[in-house]
Protein backbone atom coordinates (compact mmCIF):
# COMPACT_ATOMS: atom_id res chain seq x y z
CA UNK A 1 0.00 0.00 0.00
CA UNK A 2 2.78 2.71 0.81
CA UNK A 3 4.44 1.45 -2.01
CA UNK A 4 1.72 2.91 -4.39
CA UNK A 5 1.24 5.55 -2.35
CA UNK A 6 4.62 6.66 -3.22
CA UNK A 7 4.90 5.57 -6.61
CA UNK A 8 1.51 7.68 -8.04
CA UNK A 9 2.71 10.65 -5.75
CA UNK A 10 6.09 10.12 -7.60
CA UNK A 11 4.30 9.71 -10.78
CA UNK A 12 2.16 13.31 -10.04
CA UNK A 13 5.53 14.84 -8.68
CA UNK A 14 7.31 14.20 -12.02
CA UNK A 15 4.28 15.80 -14.11
CA UNK A 16 4.74 18.70 -12.22
CA UNK A 17 8.55 19.23 -12.07
CA UNK A 18 8.39 18.59 -15.59
CA UNK A 19 5.94 21.61 -16.06
CA UNK A 20 8.13 24.12 -13.62
CA UNK A 21 9.79 27.14 -15.22
CA UNK A 22 12.46 28.52 -13.30
CA UNK A 23 12.64 32.06 -12.57
CA UNK A 24 15.30 32.95 -14.57
CA UNK A 25 13.01 31.56 -17.47
CA UNK A 26 9.82 33.51 -16.49
CA UNK A 27 12.24 36.99 -16.06
CA UNK A 28 13.60 36.61 -19.53
CA UNK A 29 10.37 35.53 -21.17
CA UNK A 30 8.83 39.01 -19.51
CA UNK A 31 11.95 40.74 -20.59
CA UNK A 32 11.47 39.56 -24.38
CA UNK A 33 7.82 40.63 -24.77
CA UNK A 34 8.21 44.09 -22.74
CA UNK A 35 11.17 45.32 -24.65
CA UNK A 36 9.97 44.48 -28.06
CA UNK A 37 6.56 45.49 -27.20
CA UNK A 38 8.63 48.97 -26.25
CA UNK A 39 10.40 48.87 -29.39
CA UNK A 40 7.87 48.82 -31.42
CA UNK A 41 5.65 51.16 -29.87
CA UNK A 42 8.89 53.72 -30.02
CA UNK A 43 9.48 52.84 -33.57
CA UNK A 44 5.53 53.61 -34.22
CA UNK A 45 5.56 57.05 -32.43
CA UNK A 46 9.16 58.17 -33.09
CA UNK A 47 10.29 56.73 -36.47
CA UNK A 48 13.08 54.57 -34.90
CA UNK A 49 13.27 51.20 -32.54
CA UNK A 50 14.13 51.43 -28.90
CA UNK A 51 17.11 49.94 -27.13
CA UNK A 52 15.23 50.73 -23.71
CA UNK A 53 16.26 48.77 -21.11
CA UNK A 54 15.68 49.07 -17.01
CA UNK A 55 19.01 47.51 -16.22
CA UNK A 56 21.41 49.24 -14.29
CA UNK A 57 24.43 50.70 -16.67
CA UNK A 58 27.53 48.69 -16.18
CA UNK A 59 30.61 50.37 -14.71
CA UNK A 60 28.60 53.83 -14.21
CA UNK A 61 30.09 56.98 -13.24
CA UNK A 62 28.45 56.48 -9.92
CA UNK A 63 29.78 52.81 -9.44
CA UNK A 64 33.43 53.92 -10.31
CA UNK A 65 33.25 56.45 -7.71
CA UNK A 66 32.28 54.25 -4.98
CA UNK A 67 34.63 51.16 -5.60
CA UNK A 68 37.32 53.63 -5.85
CA UNK A 69 38.26 53.02 -9.50
CA UNK A 70 37.80 56.89 -9.84
CA UNK A 71 39.48 59.14 -7.37
CA UNK A 72 39.59 63.20 -7.60
CA UNK A 73 37.94 65.73 -9.32
CA UNK A 74 35.66 64.97 -11.87
CA UNK A 75 35.13 67.61 -14.77
CA UNK A 76 31.71 67.77 -16.60
CA UNK A 77 30.29 69.73 -19.13
CA UNK A 78 26.38 69.44 -19.51
CA UNK A 79 26.57 66.80 -21.98
CA UNK A 80 28.20 64.63 -19.39
CA UNK A 81 25.81 65.44 -17.25
CA UNK A 82 23.31 64.70 -19.04
CA UNK A 83 24.67 60.85 -19.77
CA UNK A 84 25.35 60.75 -16.26
CA UNK A 85 21.95 61.29 -15.18
CA UNK A 86 20.24 58.88 -17.33
CA UNK A 87 22.57 56.13 -15.76
CA UNK A 88 22.56 56.64 -12.04
CA UNK A 89 19.91 58.96 -11.70
CA UNK A 90 16.87 56.99 -9.18
CA UNK A 91 14.10 59.32 -9.98
CA UNK A 92 14.92 58.79 -13.83
CA UNK A 93 15.41 54.97 -13.32
CA UNK A 94 11.92 54.61 -11.61
CA UNK A 95 10.75 56.62 -14.22
CA UNK A 96 11.89 53.99 -16.69
CA UNK A 97 10.59 51.01 -14.41
CA UNK A 98 7.13 52.58 -14.38
CA UNK A 99 7.37 52.27 -18.13
CA UNK A 100 8.15 48.84 -18.25
CA UNK A 101 5.06 47.95 -16.19
CA UNK A 102 3.15 49.76 -18.93
CA UNK A 103 4.35 46.81 -21.51
CA UNK A 104 3.81 44.24 -18.80
CA UNK A 105 -0.11 45.37 -18.23
CA UNK A 106 -0.23 45.43 -22.45
CA UNK A 107 1.57 41.86 -22.12
CA UNK A 108 -1.30 40.70 -19.51
CA UNK A 109 -4.64 41.77 -22.05
CA UNK A 110 -2.80 40.31 -25.03
CA UNK A 111 -2.42 37.29 -23.11
CA UNK A 112 -6.43 37.14 -22.47
CA UNK A 113 -6.85 37.16 -26.50
CA UNK A 114 -3.72 34.31 -26.76
CA UNK A 115 -4.91 30.39 -27.11
CA UNK A 116 -4.27 29.37 -23.58
CA UNK A 117 -3.20 25.67 -22.99
CA UNK A 118 -3.99 23.63 -19.20
CA UNK A 119 -2.49 20.85 -18.13
CA UNK A 120 -2.91 19.29 -14.69
CA UNK A 121 -2.67 16.05 -12.83
CA UNK A 122 -4.16 14.74 -9.78
CA UNK A 123 -2.92 11.31 -8.17
CA UNK A 124 -4.57 9.34 -5.30
CA UNK A 125 -4.41 6.35 -2.95
CA UNK A 126 -5.63 3.58 -2.19
CA UNK A 127 -7.70 3.47 -5.88
CA UNK A 128 -4.29 3.69 -7.46
CA UNK A 129 -5.03 6.83 -10.13
CA UNK A 130 -3.57 9.60 -11.78
CA UNK A 131 -6.00 11.77 -13.33
CA UNK A 132 -4.41 14.07 -16.54
CA UNK A 133 -6.49 16.62 -17.38
CA UNK A 134 -5.31 19.12 -20.94
CA UNK A 135 -7.35 21.54 -22.66
CA UNK A 136 -7.00 24.64 -24.72
CA UNK A 137 -8.81 28.15 -24.06
CA UNK A 138 -9.34 31.20 -26.58
CA UNK A 139 -10.91 34.21 -26.23
CA UNK A 140 -11.78 35.76 -29.88
CA UNK A 141 -11.99 38.88 -31.28
CA UNK A 142 -15.56 38.06 -32.19
CA UNK A 143 -16.28 37.84 -28.54
CA UNK A 144 -16.68 33.75 -28.75
CA UNK A 145 -14.94 32.12 -26.22
CA UNK A 146 -14.06 28.44 -27.08
CA UNK A 147 -12.97 25.88 -24.71
CA UNK A 148 -11.60 22.18 -24.71
CA UNK A 149 -11.14 19.86 -22.38
CA UNK A 150 -9.71 16.62 -22.14
CA UNK A 151 -9.27 14.14 -19.21
CA UNK A 152 -8.14 10.87 -18.93
CA UNK A 153 -8.03 8.33 -15.49
CA UNK A 154 -5.14 5.99 -15.59
CA UNK A 155 -6.28 2.72 -13.52
CA UNK A 156 -4.21 0.75 -11.66
CA UNK A 157 -1.09 2.64 -12.26
CA UNK A 158 1.59 1.32 -10.36
CA UNK A 159 -0.28 -1.91 -9.32
CA UNK A 160 1.56 -5.50 -9.36
CA UNK A 161 0.99 -7.11 -11.95
CA UNK A 162 -1.68 -5.38 -13.64
CA UNK A 163 -1.86 -3.87 -16.58
CA UNK A 164 -2.43 -0.21 -17.96
CA UNK A 165 -5.83 0.95 -18.86
CA UNK A 166 -7.39 4.46 -19.44
CA UNK A 167 -10.45 5.82 -19.25
CA UNK A 168 -11.09 8.94 -21.15
CA UNK A 169 -13.30 11.96 -21.64
CA UNK A 170 -13.40 15.09 -23.93
CA UNK A 171 -15.83 18.02 -23.88
CA UNK A 172 -15.69 20.88 -26.30
CA UNK A 173 -17.96 24.10 -25.68
CA UNK A 174 -18.43 27.59 -27.54
CA UNK A 175 -20.14 30.68 -26.53
CA UNK A 176 -20.96 33.55 -28.80
CA UNK A 177 -22.21 37.21 -27.55
CA UNK A 178 -24.80 37.93 -29.75
CA UNK A 179 -26.52 40.87 -28.61
CA UNK A 180 -25.79 44.14 -26.06
CA UNK A 181 -22.15 44.28 -26.31
CA UNK A 182 -21.34 41.61 -29.03
CA UNK A 183 -19.63 43.82 -31.33
CA UNK A 184 -16.06 43.31 -31.64
CA UNK A 185 -14.68 47.18 -30.71
CA UNK A 186 -16.24 46.11 -27.44
CA UNK A 187 -14.67 43.04 -26.84
CA UNK A 188 -11.44 44.13 -27.88
CA UNK A 189 -11.95 47.29 -25.63
CA UNK A 190 -9.50 46.30 -22.63
CA UNK A 191 -7.19 45.27 -25.31
CA UNK A 192 -7.59 48.97 -27.45
CA UNK A 193 -6.95 50.37 -24.33
CA UNK A 194 -4.37 48.51 -22.60
CA UNK A 195 -2.66 49.29 -26.25
CA UNK A 196 -3.41 53.00 -26.27
CA UNK A 197 -1.79 53.09 -22.66
CA UNK A 198 1.21 51.97 -23.43
CA UNK A 199 1.89 54.32 -26.08
CA UNK A 200 0.79 57.39 -23.83
CA UNK A 201 3.24 55.86 -21.78
CA UNK A 202 6.30 55.89 -24.39
CA UNK A 203 4.87 59.56 -25.36
CA UNK A 204 5.08 60.42 -21.72
CA UNK A 205 8.38 58.59 -20.95
CA UNK A 206 9.92 60.56 -23.57
CA UNK A 207 8.70 64.14 -22.31
CA UNK A 208 9.78 63.07 -18.95
CA UNK A 209 13.47 62.93 -20.55
CA UNK A 210 13.05 66.53 -21.99
CA UNK A 211 11.83 67.47 -18.93
CA UNK A 212 14.29 65.83 -16.83
CA UNK A 213 17.22 66.82 -19.32
CA UNK A 214 15.90 70.21 -19.21
CA UNK A 215 15.41 71.13 -15.65
CA UNK A 216 18.96 69.44 -15.45
CA UNK A 217 20.46 72.26 -17.95
CA UNK A 218 18.58 74.36 -15.46
CA UNK A 219 20.36 73.68 -12.34
CA UNK A 220 23.27 73.23 -14.35
CA UNK A 221 23.28 76.91 -15.99
CA UNK A 222 21.90 78.35 -12.23
CA UNK A 223 25.30 76.71 -11.03
CA UNK A 224 27.72 78.48 -13.81
CA UNK A 225 25.63 81.23 -12.75
CA UNK A 226 26.59 81.15 -9.18
CA UNK A 227 30.31 80.14 -9.64
CA UNK A 228 30.60 83.58 -11.65
CA UNK A 229 29.10 85.34 -9.15
CA UNK A 230 31.72 84.07 -6.53
CA UNK A 231 34.34 84.86 -9.28
CA UNK A 232 32.77 88.49 -10.25
CA UNK A 233 32.88 89.09 -5.56
CA UNK A 234 36.03 87.18 -5.22
CA UNK A 235 37.89 89.92 -7.64
CA UNK A 236 36.20 92.64 -6.49
CA UNK A 237 36.92 91.62 -2.58
CA UNK A 238 41.02 91.71 -3.95
CA UNK A 239 40.45 95.11 -5.92
CA UNK A 240 38.48 96.71 -1.99
CA UNK A 241 41.45 95.05 -0.34
CA UNK A 242 43.74 97.30 -2.48
CA UNK A 243 41.91 100.55 -1.78
CA UNK A 244 41.50 99.86 2.07
CA UNK A 245 45.45 99.04 2.24
CA UNK A 246 45.77 102.11 0.33
CA UNK A 247 43.35 104.49 2.43
CA UNK A 248 45.05 103.16 5.47
CA UNK A 249 48.57 103.90 4.80
CA UNK A 250 47.28 107.60 3.75
CA UNK A 251 45.19 107.47 6.97
CA UNK A 252 48.52 106.98 8.81
CA UNK A 253 50.34 109.37 7.22
CA UNK A 254 47.93 112.04 7.68
CA UNK A 255 46.66 112.56 4.06
CA UNK A 256 43.38 111.28 4.26
CA UNK A 257 40.62 111.59 6.66
CA UNK A 258 39.41 108.51 9.07
CA UNK A 259 35.76 108.47 7.30
CA UNK A 260 37.39 107.62 3.90
CA UNK A 261 39.55 105.00 5.54
CA UNK A 262 36.39 103.59 7.20
CA UNK A 263 34.57 103.88 4.37
CA UNK A 264 36.94 101.23 2.06
CA UNK A 265 37.40 98.71 5.30
CA UNK A 266 33.84 98.78 5.53
CA UNK A 267 32.99 98.08 1.64
CA UNK A 268 35.70 95.30 2.55
CA UNK A 269 33.99 93.74 5.13
CA UNK A 270 30.77 93.53 3.06
CA UNK A 271 32.37 91.95 0.14
CA UNK A 272 34.13 88.69 2.83
CA UNK A 273 30.20 88.34 4.20
CA UNK A 274 28.86 88.28 0.23
CA UNK A 275 31.61 86.02 -0.55
CA UNK A 276 30.87 83.72 2.57
CA UNK A 277 26.88 83.60 1.54
CA UNK A 278 27.96 83.09 -2.21
CA UNK A 279 30.44 80.13 -1.49
CA UNK A 280 28.12 78.25 0.69
CA UNK A 281 25.26 78.73 -2.23
CA UNK A 282 27.88 77.16 -4.47
CA UNK A 283 28.13 74.83 -2.18
CA UNK A 284 24.60 73.87 -1.82
CA UNK A 285 23.68 74.21 -5.28
CA UNK A 286 26.69 71.22 -6.02
CA UNK A 287 25.38 69.04 -3.73
CA UNK A 288 21.36 69.41 -4.69
CA UNK A 289 23.26 68.56 -8.47
CA UNK A 290 24.72 65.84 -7.06
CA UNK A 291 21.92 64.07 -6.18
CA UNK A 292 20.25 64.70 -8.90
CA UNK A 293 22.87 63.21 -11.45
CA UNK A 294 23.00 60.30 -8.59
CA UNK A 295 26.45 60.73 -7.60
CA UNK A 296 28.00 60.42 -4.24
CA UNK A 297 27.09 63.88 -2.14
CA UNK A 298 30.78 63.60 -1.28
CA UNK A 299 32.91 63.31 -4.57
CA UNK A 300 34.15 66.66 -6.11
CA UNK A 301 32.77 67.51 -9.23
CA UNK A 302 33.73 70.78 -11.91
CA UNK A 303 31.88 71.92 -13.99
CA UNK A 304 33.04 72.74 -17.93
CA UNK A 305 31.82 76.60 -18.33
CA UNK A 306 32.11 76.17 -22.17
CA UNK A 307 28.65 74.36 -22.40
CA UNK A 308 27.28 77.65 -21.22
CA UNK A 309 26.63 78.52 -24.72
CA UNK A 310 25.10 75.45 -26.09
CA UNK A 311 21.98 75.99 -28.03
CA UNK A 312 22.94 79.24 -29.61
CA UNK A 313 22.19 77.94 -33.08
CA UNK A 314 18.40 77.33 -32.33
CA UNK A 315 17.87 81.20 -31.82
CA UNK A 316 17.41 82.11 -35.80
CA UNK A 317 14.90 79.96 -35.99
CA UNK A 318 13.02 80.70 -32.48
CA UNK A 319 12.89 84.26 -33.68
CA UNK A 320 11.94 83.61 -37.03
CA UNK A 321 8.50 82.09 -35.63
CA UNK A 322 5.73 83.44 -36.09
CA UNK A 323 2.68 83.17 -33.15
CA UNK A 324 0.54 81.15 -35.88
CA UNK A 325 3.15 78.51 -37.05
CA UNK A 326 4.35 78.27 -33.38
CA UNK A 327 1.02 77.03 -32.41
CA UNK A 328 0.72 74.54 -34.94
CA UNK A 329 4.35 72.82 -34.63
CA UNK A 330 3.52 72.69 -30.70
CA UNK A 331 -0.27 71.04 -31.53
CA UNK A 332 1.47 68.70 -33.92
CA UNK A 333 4.67 67.85 -31.53
CA UNK A 334 3.62 68.51 -27.97
CA UNK A 335 3.17 65.19 -27.01
CA UNK A 336 1.17 65.91 -23.76
CA UNK A 337 -1.36 67.73 -26.30
CA UNK A 338 -1.21 64.20 -28.22
CA UNK A 339 -1.93 62.32 -25.30
CA UNK A 340 -4.53 64.33 -23.94
CA UNK A 341 -6.61 64.62 -27.40
CA UNK A 342 -6.00 60.55 -27.68
CA UNK A 343 -7.74 60.61 -24.46
CA UNK A 344 -10.90 62.25 -25.60
CA UNK A 345 -11.30 59.34 -28.35
CA UNK A 346 -10.95 56.76 -25.58
CA UNK A 347 -13.68 58.59 -24.08
CA UNK A 348 -16.03 58.40 -26.77
CA UNK A 349 -15.09 54.73 -27.18
CA UNK A 350 -16.11 54.32 -23.18
CA UNK A 351 -19.50 55.81 -24.03
CA UNK A 352 -19.98 53.56 -27.39
CA UNK A 353 -19.29 50.54 -24.96
CA UNK A 354 -21.76 51.74 -22.13
CA UNK A 355 -24.24 52.46 -24.90
CA UNK A 356 -23.92 48.37 -25.52
CA UNK A 357 -24.55 47.65 -22.41
CA UNK A 358 -27.98 49.02 -21.80
CA UNK A 359 -29.16 46.46 -24.69
CA UNK A 360 -30.20 43.28 -24.17
CA UNK A 361 -28.13 40.38 -24.23
CA UNK A 362 -28.01 36.85 -26.21
CA UNK A 363 -25.10 34.48 -26.08
CA UNK A 364 -25.10 31.16 -28.64
CA UNK A 365 -23.89 28.38 -26.57
CA UNK A 366 -22.86 24.59 -28.19
CA UNK A 367 -21.75 21.76 -26.19
CA UNK A 368 -20.66 18.69 -26.82
CA UNK A 369 -18.82 15.79 -24.60
CA UNK A 370 -17.56 11.81 -25.22
CA UNK A 371 -17.52 9.90 -22.45
CA UNK A 372 -16.41 6.77 -24.52
CA UNK A 373 -17.30 4.64 -26.81
CA UNK A 374 -21.00 5.38 -28.51
CA UNK A 375 -21.39 8.11 -25.41
CA UNK A 376 -20.97 11.24 -27.26
CA UNK A 377 -23.86 13.66 -26.31
CA UNK A 378 -24.09 17.63 -27.43
CA UNK A 379 -26.06 20.56 -26.95
CA UNK A 380 -27.32 24.15 -28.29
CA UNK A 381 -29.41 26.89 -26.80
CA UNK A 382 -29.80 30.36 -27.04
CA UNK A 383 -29.05 32.77 -23.49
CA UNK A 384 -31.58 35.76 -23.31
CA UNK A 385 -31.04 38.20 -20.77
CA UNK A 386 -33.59 41.48 -20.47
CA UNK A 387 -32.43 45.10 -19.88
CA UNK A 388 -34.07 45.49 -16.84
CA UNK A 389 -32.57 46.51 -13.39
CA UNK A 390 -30.06 48.13 -15.27
CA UNK A 391 -29.00 50.70 -12.34
CA UNK A 392 -25.25 49.94 -12.85
CA UNK A 393 -25.30 50.04 -16.38
CA UNK A 394 -27.00 53.49 -16.39
CA UNK A 395 -25.00 54.88 -13.72
CA UNK A 396 -22.33 53.58 -16.01
CA UNK A 397 -23.75 55.52 -18.92
CA UNK A 398 -24.00 58.43 -17.16
CA UNK A 399 -20.41 58.65 -15.89
CA UNK A 400 -19.16 58.21 -19.62
CA UNK A 401 -20.81 60.81 -20.57
CA UNK A 402 -19.94 62.95 -17.79
CA UNK A 403 -15.69 61.78 -18.05
CA UNK A 404 -16.49 62.29 -22.60
CA UNK A 405 -17.82 66.02 -21.51
CA UNK A 406 -14.44 66.51 -18.67
CA UNK A 407 -12.01 65.49 -20.91
CA UNK A 408 -13.14 67.92 -24.19
CA UNK A 409 -12.79 70.36 -21.53
CA UNK A 410 -8.98 69.24 -20.55
CA UNK A 411 -8.13 69.18 -24.09
CA UNK A 412 -9.54 72.70 -24.70
CA UNK A 413 -8.01 74.04 -21.72
CA UNK A 414 -4.66 71.99 -22.29
CA UNK A 415 -4.57 73.86 -25.86
CA UNK A 416 -5.44 77.20 -24.25
CA UNK A 417 -2.40 76.66 -21.75
CA UNK A 418 -0.15 75.74 -24.39
CA UNK A 419 -0.91 78.99 -26.56
CA UNK A 420 -0.67 80.96 -23.30
CA UNK A 421 3.03 79.53 -22.52
CA UNK A 422 4.04 79.74 -26.06
CA UNK A 423 3.18 83.81 -26.20
CA UNK A 424 4.82 84.18 -23.10
CA UNK A 425 7.84 82.39 -23.65
CA UNK A 426 8.34 84.17 -27.00
CA UNK A 427 8.17 87.26 -25.21
CA UNK A 428 10.69 86.35 -22.61
CA UNK A 429 13.55 85.07 -25.78
CA UNK A 430 13.07 88.25 -27.22
CA UNK A 431 13.28 90.11 -23.87
CA UNK A 432 16.20 88.54 -22.91
CA UNK A 433 18.31 89.06 -25.63
CA UNK A 434 17.24 92.49 -25.38
CA UNK A 435 18.45 92.04 -21.50
CA UNK A 436 21.78 90.86 -22.57
CA UNK A 437 22.65 93.58 -24.97
CA UNK A 438 21.57 96.49 -22.28
CA UNK A 439 24.23 94.35 -19.52
CA UNK A 440 27.09 94.21 -22.24
CA UNK A 441 26.03 98.03 -22.40
CA UNK A 442 25.84 98.36 -18.88
CA UNK A 443 29.35 96.65 -18.10
CA UNK A 444 31.38 99.22 -20.60
CA UNK A 445 29.78 102.11 -18.85
CA UNK A 446 30.62 100.80 -15.02
CA UNK A 447 34.26 99.98 -16.35
CA UNK A 448 34.82 103.14 -17.79
CA UNK A 449 33.17 104.82 -14.58
CA UNK A 450 35.61 102.34 -12.41
CA UNK A 451 38.92 103.42 -14.34
CA UNK A 452 37.99 107.05 -14.37
CA UNK A 453 36.98 107.68 -10.63
CA UNK A 454 40.49 105.05 -9.86
CA UNK A 455 42.46 107.76 -11.98
CA UNK A 456 40.96 110.65 -10.55
CA UNK A 457 41.54 109.11 -6.67
CA UNK A 458 44.81 108.93 -7.43
CA UNK A 459 44.89 112.56 -9.26
CA UNK A 460 43.65 113.64 -5.87
CA UNK A 461 40.41 114.80 -7.93
CA UNK A 462 38.09 112.16 -6.76
CA UNK A 463 37.11 110.87 -3.09
CA UNK A 464 36.69 107.21 -1.55
CA UNK A 465 33.21 106.98 -1.77
CA UNK A 466 32.76 107.57 -6.05
CA UNK A 467 35.48 104.85 -6.33
CA UNK A 468 33.28 102.53 -4.10
CA UNK A 469 29.98 103.49 -6.18
CA UNK A 470 31.66 103.01 -9.13
CA UNK A 471 32.89 99.24 -7.83
CA UNK A 472 29.38 98.55 -6.58
CA UNK A 473 27.83 99.46 -10.20
CA UNK A 474 30.62 97.03 -11.52
CA UNK A 475 29.53 93.92 -9.58
CA UNK A 476 26.06 94.33 -9.93
CA UNK A 477 26.43 94.75 -14.06
CA UNK A 478 28.58 91.66 -14.17
CA UNK A 479 25.70 89.83 -11.95
CA UNK A 480 23.37 91.44 -13.69
CA UNK A 481 24.85 89.88 -17.26
CA UNK A 482 25.17 86.48 -15.85
CA UNK A 483 21.58 86.72 -15.04
CA UNK A 484 20.95 87.83 -18.51
CA UNK A 485 22.77 84.99 -20.18
CA UNK A 486 21.53 82.44 -18.08
CA UNK A 487 17.82 83.82 -18.59
CA UNK A 488 18.53 83.72 -22.93
CA UNK A 489 19.52 80.48 -22.47
CA UNK A 490 16.74 79.01 -20.83
CA UNK A 491 14.40 80.76 -22.64
CA UNK A 492 15.72 79.48 -25.47
CA UNK A 493 15.56 75.76 -24.66
CA UNK A 494 11.64 76.51 -22.78
CA UNK A 495 11.12 77.84 -25.65
CA UNK A 496 12.11 74.57 -27.84
CA UNK A 497 10.81 72.40 -24.73
CA UNK A 498 7.05 74.25 -25.31
CA UNK A 499 6.83 73.66 -29.08
CA UNK A 500 7.47 69.80 -28.74
CA UNK A 501 10.84 70.25 -31.24
CA UNK A 502 12.95 69.49 -28.07
CA UNK A 503 15.15 66.17 -28.75
CA UNK A 504 17.31 64.97 -26.18
CA UNK A 505 20.05 62.21 -27.68
CA UNK A 506 23.80 60.96 -27.23
CA UNK A 507 24.91 64.26 -28.22
CA UNK A 508 22.69 66.33 -26.03
CA UNK A 509 20.06 68.59 -27.21
CA UNK A 510 18.99 69.53 -30.70
CA UNK A 511 15.95 70.61 -32.05
CA UNK A 512 13.85 69.00 -34.75
CA UNK A 513 11.45 71.28 -35.81
CA UNK A 514 10.29 69.76 -39.52
CA UNK A 515 9.34 66.58 -36.76
CA UNK A 516 5.04 65.40 -37.07
CA UNK A 517 4.49 63.20 -34.15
Amino acid sequence: MINRLLCVCSCATALLVASCVTPEEALLAADDSAYALLSKNAEEVFGEASDFSIEPAVGSLRQRLISGELTGPVELNLLACLEIASEDSPVYQSEKEGLYLSALDLRLEQWQFESQFFFGAEASAPADTVTVSTGLQKALGSGATILADIGSNMLAVVSSDQPFSALGAATFSITQPLLGGASAEVIREPLTQAERNLVYSVRSFERYRRSFALDLAFQYFQLIESIRNLEIETKNFQGLLLLAERNDALAEAGQLNDIEADQARQDTLESSNRLLELDARVKKLLDNFKLLLGLPVGVEIVLQESSFDVFLESEEYLLSLEEKSAIETSFKSRLDYLNRADATLDSERRVYVAEEALKAGLELKGDTSYQGPGELDWSAGLSFDLPINQIPQQNSYRSSLISLEKSVRDEQFLKDSIVAGLRDNMRNLHNSIEGVAIQQSSIELAKKRVESTDMNLAAGRSDTRSVLEARRALVSAQNSLAAAERERLTARLSLCFDLGILRVGPDGFRISHTDSL
